[in-house]
């Protein structure tokens, strides 16, 4: 019934915020402006559009409520992308990177407006 995904949704407080946090700490790329709440980004890679939308209410949520999730695969080592968002001063929701098998890590954080991320990489 379904091939890939097309964008992944993310809704947020601040669309401004929300851009300079994809853009400048994760690596997306701006590809479309829309209007002063909406705005289209891109990995550097091509493989994963993000379609933002700004000026919503925020609902509180952490990693042991239902939701819909999505892993991202990190470039580098998820040691090596964990060090990095660490740097940033990306909130982080483990102490480290988990093993999940065969040879892989994963671990959480959070984007501004409290939106959970998952991560996989290389352990």
């Amino acid at each position: 019934m379904f091939e890939r995904i097309g964008a992944l949704a993310i809704y947020v407080t601040d669309l401004k915020k929300a851009k300079s946090f994809y853009s400048e700490i994760l690596g997306f790329e701006i590809s479309a402006d829309l209007n002063p709440n909406l705005s289209f980004l891109r990995s550097k890679s091509g493989h994963i559009n993000i379609y933002i939308e700004g000026d919503k209410k925020q609902v509180l949520i952490n990693n042991q409520t239902c939701r819909l999730s999505f892993f991202l695969q990190a470039e580098k080592s998820a040691s090596e992308t964990y060090a990095c968002l660490k740097a940033a001063g990306v909130k982080l929701l483990q102490e480290a990177p988990e093993p999940v098998g065969d040879e892989t890590a994963c671990f959480q954080f959070e984007d501004p407006d409290g939106n959970i991320i998952e991560v996989s990489g290389k352990a």
